[in-house]
């Protein structure tokens, strides 16, 4: 029940309840808030749902001590600078075009792996999304899909993709991030399916403990048909983009237990003397031992290229990587003089299969250091742009991705809250309780072990 002040202004329930604010109203603790807490908005796209809050509020930029910062991809940037504020829609604000500067453009880098200051403790990183397509063949802003057709006059027209955008927001304090998505729609749908890189970046950051929440979009109930998301999400889309993050990260932490495996294998044989068979013997077997050793005086063993009629070459020794059997063997060229533990010369090593993600495999990443392996490190040491493309390049579709392959509960600690529900406004319909039910369940029966909640005004993130 609202109450009432002296002046007689009504007191409503406030987002910001609890919070230290100079005034009794929510209206001008909303106008506090704008003016004095609030430096940037970050703008994933330039539909009018996302822009229209910050449009009209910018009446209250007048008293601010520096322009308000307007941070998104320089195409929402265009977007807003030619049909927003452009003196027709609305006065031009911004500082540029002669503008009257109550608002600035900050133009974010596309898909970098550095981060940008967006305000006072906090970073940005930014992937371009794709959010639907136009339903004309015409070119203007946005992204090309693959598909073009050629008018009777010769002109090529393509479909024109929306372009939208994810950001991943970091406290620069703790480290930690948010992983927020604007509108998307899925990649199985889309004519530019661009949401694997920003999922590669989700999985490095979640598998090094830096990422715990995601917020994403799920507009539309499991009764929607893919003909009319429009360039959205549905539960069952959204669990197959889930699907695509379990199984990158699935690959992450196997390379990082074989890294660890193989680091403790050459901490093994690096011990003992040379003049020990037995030692010198487990040497030569090492997978990843240096090419120096393996052409050294005495070496019987040399990597193997029979039976490996489908193979590259790796400089880490001479060997073969069986890129169809994703298996890498060696065998011996004849039995030593002396020693007992000698193997047999027609015993061919079989290793460990790296179904998941065999271009990470160390056999593969060839000679550092002068002939020195130094992969060894475990994958939360390596650079995104090692793993990245590779992740990338060699992870099967979410479609091949089983229950099975993933494991139990791969993504267990992460935890999505849903945004952009899109209500019918029928009686007796609750399309955001029906949406979140639907994510549960299918979670269940996926079991990749992240949990779900839905947005609320006034709701509260900490890093």
């Amino acid at each position: 029940m609202s109450t009432s002040d002296s002046n007689g202004v009504a007191k409503r329930p406030f987002p910001f309840v609890g919070a230290d604010l100079p005034f009794d109203t929510p209206r001008a603790n909303a106008v506090y808030v704008t003016r004095e807490l609030v430096s940037t908005y970050l703008i994933t796209h330039p539909h009018l749902d996302h822009l229209s809050g910050l449009v009209i509020n910018t009446a209250s930029f007048t008293q601010t001590k520096c322009p308000k910062r307007i941070a998104s991809l320089p195409t929402t940037i265009e977007a807003i600078k030619t049909h927003i504020f452009n003196d027709v829609i609305w006065p031009n604000l911004s500082d540029e075009g002669c503008g009257v500067g109550l608002v600035t453009y900050q133009r974010l880098p596309v898909a970098a792996s550095e981060y940008v200051e967006v305000s006072k403790g906090l970073s940005v990183q930014a992937w371009p999304i794709s959010h639907g397509h136009c339903m004309n063949t015409h070119s203007h802003r946005g992204s090309i899909s693959a598909g073009a057709e050629r008018s009777p006059g010769g002109t090529v027209k393509r479909m024109c993709v929306y372009d939208s955008a994810v950001f991943f927001i970091r406290d620069e304090a703790t480290k930690q991030e948010a992983m927020m998505w604007g509108d998307v729609e899925p990649d199985s749908l889309s004519l530019s399916p661009r949401n694997h890189p920003a999922w590669d970046q989700a999985a490095i950051k979640f598998h090094q403990g830096l990422l715990s929440t995601i917020f994403i979009e799920c507009s539309y109930d499991c009764c929607q048909p893919d003909r009319a998301l429009y360039g959205h999400l549905n539960p069952p889309h959204l669990l197959e983009e889930l699907k695509v993050l379990a199984g990158r990260v699935v690959a992450l932490r196997a390379q990082e237990e074989r890294d660890r495996r193989n680091h403790r294998k050459r901490k093994r044989v690096s011990q003992g003397y040379m003049g020990d068979l037995d030692l010198t013997s487990k040497r030569s077997m090492n997978i990843n031992h240096f090419e120096g050793f393996l052409q050294g005086e005495g070496n019987q063993y040399q990597w193997s290229q029979e039976n490996s009629t489908i193979g590259e070459a790796n400089s880490n020794g001479g060997g073969i990587w069986n890129s169809d059997a994703n298996i890498n063997r060696r065998v011996s060229k004849g039995s030593r003089q002396s020693g007992t533990n000698t193997p047999d010369p027609s015993k061919i090593m079989e290793f460990d299969q790296d179904y998941l993600l065999p271009q990470l495999s160390p056999k593969s990443l060839g000679n550092r250091n002068n002939g020195v392996d130094t992969v060894s490190m475990a994958v939360g040491q390596r650079t995104p742009e090692e793993i990245t493309p590779l992740l990338k390049q060699h992870l099967p579709s979410s479609a091949a991705i089983s229950a099975e392959i993933l494991g139990h509960e791969p993504l267990k600690g992460l935890h999505l809250v849903i945004t952009h529900v899109k209500d019918t406004l029928q009686d007796d319909v609750d399309v955001a309780a029906n949406i979140l039910r639907s994510l549960e369940r299918l979670e269940k029966e996926q079991m990749l072990g992240c949990t779900f909640s839905l947005s609320e005004q006034g709701g509260t993130f900490y890093f």
